[in-house]
């Protein structure tokens, strides 16, 4: 499955995981979570009709009360992820497009959040 392989994949970067520990989580967060952490979540879910090729649109949600922080998450995500081609797990991943980001910060709940978004092109058998 593409999420498992995605958290796998990303969990095993040490530039990731050691900022946000084993705080990636697929979908959304849970209730009590701590920061900085990140969540991702397929935003529209897109395939070719004549041939096994998926290209749906995930977006990736890094949070923390600290600002670059979250930029520094955001930014390995993207060197990590752009331009990707192979195999990651089991998925067979013919190309990671970046999409964009944007920067919003949330005054409720204090903290820094950056929303990427990539479009993952992979062969779905």
């Amino acid at each position: 499955m593409l999420a498992i392989d995605l958290k796998d994949y990303l969990m095993a970067i040490p530039e990731i995981s050691n900022v946000i520990g084993k705080r990636i989580y697929p979908g959304w967060f849970p209730e009590k979570v701590e920061y900085p952490a990140v969540a991702f979540l397929e935003v529209s879910g897109v395939s070719h009709h004549d041939i096994a090729v998926g290209y749906p649109r995930y977006q990736f949600s890094c949070f923390s009360p600290r600002y670059l922080e979250v930029k520094a998450v955001s930014s390995e995500l993207r060197k990590n992820l752009q331009r990707y081609k192979g195999m990651m797990g089991s998925s067979r991943i013919i190309q990671i497009v970046w999409e964009g980001s944007r920067e919003m910060y949330e005054p409720e709940t204090k903290l820094h959040h950056i929303a990427t978004d990539f479009k993952i092109i992979y062969w779905e058998e």
